[in-house]
């Protein structure tokens, strides 16, 4: 789900989405008990959005009926970060095995 222009590092992904009137938070929430920020629910969208038309790899979450092979459903993950460059974007991960394979 990388940018091909995010060189300083292979897991940081730039928000296609603009950013610049989100204010960001000064503080961490309590995470047992609150809302997302408007910033890391913009960052789970685009990446809900990349996992619907991505063409890298094929698993079946249960989400389209009559989909070949075992449903096995996945959890994500995303978190806001700056680069070394100081540009605001977020990296994703998941648990577990995707299509068959440990993430690298």
């Amino acid at each position: 789900m990388n940018s091909a222009s995010a060189k300083s590092s292979s897991y940081f992904n730039r928000f296609r989405t603009p950013v610049d009137e989100i204010e960001l938070p000064e503080l961490f929430n309590y995470p047992m008990c609150y809302d997302p920020h408007p910033i890391a629910e913009l960052a789970a969208i685009e990446l809900q959005d990349y996992l619907k038309t991505q063409s890298d790899w094929d698993h079946n979450f249960g989400l389209e009926e009559g989909k070949d092979g075992l449903v096995i459903g996945k959890m994500f993950g995303v978190l806001v970060v700056k680069n070394a460059q100081n540009e605001l974007g977020y990296i994703c991960a998941f648990s577990g095995k995707l299509a068959g394979h440990k993430p690298t």
